[in-house]
């Protein structure tokens, strides 16, 4: 499970869904239905969703933009210099995004996993800190999709 960190204005987005793609300038390892953990930054400091990849595309930053700017929930201008001087860009496009019941805190993730720090852009999480996670939010919302 791939865990990231995104910016409150940036996570209410994607949980309201006007924003259904998440940018990266690196590649994570997930690929379509792989689960991703969706952390919101400070000040709420807390696992507030989780959602499943649908497809990583990687294009050149404007080719991106030109595909995927209706479901950015980014302008043109944040997009822009997000990626400036980037020969590529990196879009996770999200599916299944499901809010957790009661969003987990930094304090509680601490209590289960000691030592741990979230990340600025992104990390794996092991399968029992992945399992911790999925147990969270309701089981029907846990199913895998099927791939066509």
């Amino acid at each position: 499970m791939l865990f990231l960190s995104i910016k409150p204005q940036y996570a209410r987005k994607i949980l309201d869904g006007e924003k259904l793609i998440e940018f990266r300038r690196r590649r994570p390892r997930s690929n379509a239905g792989d689960w991703i953990a969706i952390y919101e930054s400070s000040p709420t400091m807390a696992l507030v969703a989780v959602a499943q990849v649908a497809e990583v595309r990687i294009e050149s930053p404007k080719c991106l933009w030109r595909s995927v700017q209706s479901v950015a929930g980014i302008t043109k201008a944040e997009f822009d210099g997000y990626y400036h001087g980037c020969e590529n860009a990196v879009g996770i496009v999200l599916k299944s995004i499901t809010a957790m019941p009661d969003p987990i805190s930094l304090e509680d993730l601490r209590a289960e996993w000691p030592r741990f720090h979230p990340p600025q852009g992104f990390r794996y999480l092991g399968e029992s800190e992945s399992q911790f996670v999925l147990s969270r939010i309701p089981k029907k919302n846990r199913q895998p999709t099927v791939q066509s």
